[in-house]
């Protein structure tokens, strides 16, 4: 290296020459060779079993081999723990010294990793050995089967040339600060045994976080926030989320805030959409849903009340049009802007200022002028079977705005989203969920029809109505894994079927779509899936409406933070880069 640094050197002087006495001419020359004869290697060389305990099983013998150390070990019983001594050598001829140590865990917190006997600073002069432990066990203090089974540890030790440069001796901390059990370590997790979930939350009836294996995915535990909490605020992706709960796979679900931690109204939703266009069969009940094919476009009476779209004034006209290739009725003569009253009986109206919708009405009495009694109702085609009914074959309008909003604002965070799934539960709890037969829906007997009320995290037909991308738990039937927050969890949250409730965390004194179906109703000719009003009570929505959306996206189990104690002020900050 000195012989390099006198080549510039002379290179620079013969330049200067040249430039400042240019009348002269000499040539300067060096020759010469360089040769390394030293050495570079650090390598693990041994790995081997200092101690175990009779629960534990070595499933494939550890190896130690250059670079790279590897072991798998599985345990019975808590308090089981193995020993391993990892032997690093110095094989070359020069001095080095750990500049750094960095780790990651991925899996269960109830497995334990400890390292004894290395720290960074250490050194390891040429031709010697250093050795350091180890430890893997099992938390002596679980009590329960855990969700998560498995945890893999990932340390990279870094060595570097001693050079005699002042590398501060220090330890470090082989446990990453996950999201998951930074929730567990904030909160002390209550059993929800005695929650009344008829009745709202309270500081009696739920506060805090909770936890529960009845009524989940395989019977495995979930941890989920209830009432009045202020502390499952996250940041990611440059918006704030409320947390909803830990999913049996670890994955953590949370609920969109806005870009403001304790915004409220619309600024909490990312804009509104129908949920459905069209709400004239049982089909359009479903996240997806199926293309009915019979044409029956005869008028039949609904009896009952009906609110438009919109308050105001809405299009109406004496005649129609209908497109039996698209299913789609357009207001044709002489249109006129209107509220439902006498004068207008016996005209047509697609319940909104649109000429053209899917299903369509004729006044025949109005309650009011935003409310029709009895009407003349017009839906094109109707399904004749289930399976057509609920096919997942055409996207609803729902899935295709909050699909598009995830392309636009959180696919580059993708590798942070787990593919946990959304469950759209489509299993009959009274009807044949065909055409324009009553119907209901598997939500509405839990949450709506008896007086139990008993929420569910489970999805009951997930092959069917669970939407994933590749997650094999479900129907793979989505584009981006994002979705809503189901009813059954609103429920779990502390929403109640019409109950005012301005105390829990779901409030934000809008309304807004949940996933969950309730109802096809012939008397109101409409198809209803649960929402959270604007007072916060749980009741139904004609899917047609233009309703809030917060959408609901799974952070990976994995996910780990960088601060932060999940207040407003002091939100998790999810670690992204």
């Amino acid at each position: 290296m000195k012989k390099k640094i006198v080549i510039i050197t002379l290179s620079v002087l013969v330049l200067i020459m040249v430039i400042g006495y240019s009348v002269f001419s000499t040539n300067l020359k060096i020759n010469g060779t360089a040769n390394i004869t030293s050495t570079w290697k650090v390598v693990f060389t041994k790995i081997e079993e200092v101690s175990k305990t009779s629960g534990v099983t070595i499933t494939n013998n550890p190896i130690a081999s250059g670079t790279s150390v590897t072991f798998n070990v599985d345990f019975k019983l808590p308090g089981d723990e193995i020993i391993y001594k990892v032997t690093v050598a110095n094989q070359g001829t020069l001095d080095a010294i750990i500049q750094n140590i960095a780790s990651s865990e991925l899996g269960s917190d109830a497995i334990k990793f400890k390292i004894d006997g290395i720290k960074i600073g250490d050194k390891l002069t040429k031709s010697t050995t250093t050795t350091f432990n180890i430890t893997i066990s099992y938390d002596s203090s679980i009590t329960s089967q855990p969700s998560l089974t498995d945890n893999k540890l990932t340390l990279d030790v870094t060595y570097v040339q001693d050079l005699g440069n002042n590398i501060p001796s220090s330890g470090f901390d082989i446990t990453p600060i996950r999201l998951s059990r930074k929730i567990l370590q904030d909160n002390t997790p209550q059993s929800d045994t005695n929650i009344d979930f008829s009745k709202v939350n309270s500081d009696t009836n739920g506060k805090g976080l909770y936890y529960t294996n009845k009524n989940t995915e395989d019977g495995k535990t979930t941890y989920y926030f209830r009432g009045a909490v202020t502390n499952n605020y996250v940041y990611f992706a440059g918006y704030y989320w409320r947390i909803i709960r830990i999913n049996e796979d670890g994955s953590v679900r949370i609920i969109y805030q806005g870009t403001t931690p304790n915004a409220t109204g619309s600024n909490a939703t990312i804009g509104t959409s129908p949920f459905n266009r069209n709400p004239g069969d049982n089909s359009f009940i479903g996240y997806m849903h199926g293309r009915p094919t019979t044409y029956i476009d005869g008028a039949y009476s609904a009896y009952g009340f009906e609110w438009p779209i919109i308050t105001g004034m809405v299009k109406m006209s004496k005649t129609y049009s209908f497109n039996e290739n698209t299913g789609e009725y357009t207001l044709t003569g002489d249109i006129v802007d209107a509220y439902y009253d006498e004068a207008h009986y016996g005209y047509y109206t697609c319940y909104s200022q649109s000429t053209t919708c899917y299903h369509m009405s004729k006044l025949l009495e109005a309650v009011n002028m935003y409310q029709i009694r009895l009407g003349e109702n017009h839906a094109g085609y109707w399904s004749i079977s289930y399976e057509e009914a609920h096919k997942n074959e055409v996207d609803s309008d729902i899935k295709k705005y909050l699909e598009d909003w995830y392309e636009k604002h959180l696919l580059k965070y993708a590798s942070y989203i787990a593919d946990t799934g959304f469950c759209n539960d489509r299993t009959l709890y009274t009807g044949d969920g065909v055409g324009r037969n009553t119907t209901y829906y598997g939500s509405s007997g839990r949450l709506y029809s008896d007086n139990h009320r008993e929420p569910q995290f489970t999805c009951p037909k997930s092959s069917h109505d669970l939407f994933t991308v590749d997650n094999d738990k479900g129907n793979k039937m989505a584009i981006y894994p994002i979705g809503l927050i189901t009813n059954d969890e609103a429920a779990y949250a502390g929403g109640v079927f019409m109950q005012a409730n301005n105390s829990y965390y779901l409030y934000t004194g809008a309304q807004y779509w949940t996933m969950s179906p309730i109802s096809f109703y012939i008397g109101y000719s409409c198809v209803y899936d649960w929402r959270v009003m604007s007072n916060g009570e749980l009741y139904s929505a004609c899917l047609y409406h233009e309703l809030g959306v917060r959408p609901v996206i799974n952070l990976a189990s994995n996910v780990e933070i960088t601060s932060g104690n999940g207040t407003s002020t002091s939100p998790y900050v999810v670690k992204t880069n």
